[in-house]
């Protein structure tokens, strides 16, 4: 049976929009254009688009799927 990673646990009262939702920080890329070009790679992987935004947590960039609305 495979392992699975322990759960890590966001500490109380940080920005929901810096962690992944199995609890994990998200990827922190530098800067914007970083941030767009794996987004890029990443959904056309995934079948789905990615766009990057600012973290007002980190200040890092990250990735998010883009939403139908």
């Amino acid at each position: 049976m495979a392992r699975r990673r322990p759960t890590q646990h966001r500490p109380f009262g940080m920005n929901g929009s810096h962690w992944r939702s199995d609890g994990a920080a998200k990827a922190r890329y530098p800067d914007q254009r970083s941030a767009l070009d794996a987004a890029a790679f990443r959904g056309s992987e995934a079948g789905y688009d990615l766009t990057a935004y600012q973290c007002d947590f980190c200040r890092g960039w990250h990735m998010a799927r883009v939403r139908d609305e």
